[in-house]
């Protein structure tokens, strides 16, 4: 009985020579699995990550670039049908990499990871409290990796994220940090990020990384910083190989480009990848490209969101997206055309985790009233960048040519943030000041965003006590439309100014 036993135990006990060999190896293959990932290319990864594990069944990192390209394809698509696969894979994948060489910072990294990616495809499903319970298990695991393995930058990655996020948690919410042990500020995790990013410029062992590494620290800047000249932003473009067939990246640029007001420049970008067939379809380009044309006041819009509708199967931007076709007909006096347009949003579910923006798109069909055709062109042109052509939109009229109280708060909002981005700060200061003052008690957005908008200002000029008083006014005001968004980037704002 006894040698019967052991005959058993040799034959289905793992073999603890095969376990000791399991690896975390970047090789060529895997690389260009990860590549493939970037361009969305999905099944040329997955291609790529069979072969190499027929090749080297004893390396690992194949397994958590499939899980990779399971974590984008779910996000991307919002479909919770996704969520469950991914779950699921993700369970038998962690178990897997745990066999690995518990002395490679690679197994925690990894494993840490697919956590950090599981959880915001959780939180795009409304699983908010797996989504939380996944990020704390990644955010141990990293500052585990940490302590044993100090110089090993790979780790910034997602400790540079969670720091970002952690420092911009609004004050309200700094007890359940706490409790599950978040830490960090905005100025941290974005400096770890640019390490790292320059450590996958400086060190091929990491170069890897560093598309990855410049899509995260891109959105995170132009989420948790005041816009500004961000010429060093968009040069970091420059050391990214094959831009043009990188979805992702070409997104990132956009918005990089958007964001300094440099609309014709997003538009030169979507046209040189939809001209080349070759690249693999992105629906949210489509969408960018539709807010370019919007903010030129071009026709051409409608096309482009409707592409975008066409082909989105997720919960989220379509009341927004209504919103915006429904504009394009208001800037073309076709009062009809807006109508029949905003109806739409009755049509979609109005519960749900939705963007601030489709929140705004719901509140307008609720109010019944279509917004003032003057301040709309100037707020699009605005938004494109188009500055002086906004203020002539609105030069010469006075407050009372408005009779509606949101338009005259509008006018001064508008006003104000025109002579803001023309450099007349005396006069933004005023027409903010005014804004803040007559709005605060409103549940229009135009006081918040004055209030951030001063915080900001002041900030720039190093009037630390003036930005923190003005951050902090615009958290104290609440039940606002873009609440959360405006509170993220106040409290990025203080966040900032404490360290």
């Amino acid at each position: 009985m006894k040698g019967i036993l052991f005959f058993l135990l040799l034959i289905f006990l793992p073999d603890s020579k095969a376990l000791a060999s399991r690896s975390f190896n970047w090789s060529d293959r895997c690389v260009r699995a990860q590549e493939a990932c970037i361009r969305l290319d999905y099944k040329e990864a997955r291609r790529l990550t069979s072969e190499e594990k027929k090749i080297h069944p004893e390396n690992l990192i194949p397994h958590y670039i499939d899980a990779k390209a399971d974590f984008l394809q779910a996000f991307l698509a919002e479909e919770d049908s996704l969520l469950i696969q991914l779950k699921k894979r993700n369970a038998q994948r962690i178990d897997l990499l745990r066999k690995g060489a518990v002395n490679d910072p690679y197994q925690r990294l990894c494993i840490a990871e697919i956590y950090l990616h599981q959880a915001a495809v959780r939180i795009k499903s409304e699983e908010f409290f797996g989504a939380v319970y996944d990020t704390r298990k990644a955010y141990l695991l990293l500052q585990e990796n940490q302590k044993l393995y100090p110089a090993f930058r790979p780790n910034l990655l997602g400790l540079g994220f969670i720091h970002c996020v952690s420092g911009s948690i609004p004050k309200n919410y700094h007890w359940l940090a706490g409790m599950l042990g978040f830490s960090g500020t905005v100025n941290g995790g974005l400096n770890e990020l640019r390490l790292l990013l320059n450590s996958s410029n400086d060190n091929s062992l990491f170069s890897y990384l560093h598309d990855e590494t410049l899509l995260c620290l891109t959105f995170l800047e132009l989420a948790l910083l005041p816009k500004s000249d961000n010429r060093q932003q968009l040069s970091r473009f420059n050391h990214v190989t094959e831009l043009h067939r990188k979805p992702l990246l070409v997104y990132a640029k956009g918005s990089a480009h958007a964001s300094a007001g440099q609309n014709d420049s997003v538009l030169v970008l979507m046209d040189a990848f939809h001209r080349r067939k070759e690249n693999q379809p992105f629906k949210f380009l489509h969408l960018m490209e539709g807010n370019a044309r919007l903010f030129k006041l071009d026709s051409n819009a409608e096309s482009c969101f409707l592409h975008f509708l066409q082909y989105n199967g997720g919960k989220t931007y379509k009341h927004s997206i209504y919103q915006r076709l429904a504009w394009l007909r208001l800037i073309q006096n076709d009062k009809q055309g807006y109508r029949s347009y905003l109806s739409k949003v009755s049509e979609l579910p109005h519960n749900g985790h939705l963007t601030d923006e489709d929140r705004y798109a719901i509140q307008e069909w609720k109010s019944g009233q279509s917004p003032n055709i003057i301040l709309l062109k100037a707020r699009l042109l605005f938004d494109g960048g188009y500055y002086e052509r906004a203020f002539s939109a609105l030069a010469g009229q006075p407050v009372t040519a408005f009779s509606r109280f949101r338009d005259q708060l509008e006018f001064t909002y508008r006003m104000a943030r025109i002579y803001d981005k023309q450099g007349k700060s005396d006069r933004a200061i005023r027409l903010y000041e005014s804004t803040l003052k007559n709005g605060a008690d409103h549940p229009f957005y135009f006081a918040a965003n004055a209030a951030l908008n001063l915080g900001q200002l002041y900030e720039s000029i190093q009037n630390i006590p003036k930005a923190r008083l003005y951050y902090r006014r615009a958290l104290e005001l609440r039940n606002h439309e873009f609440q959360n968004s405006i509170d993220q980037k106040a409290k990025a704002g203080l966040s900032r100014l404490n360290n």
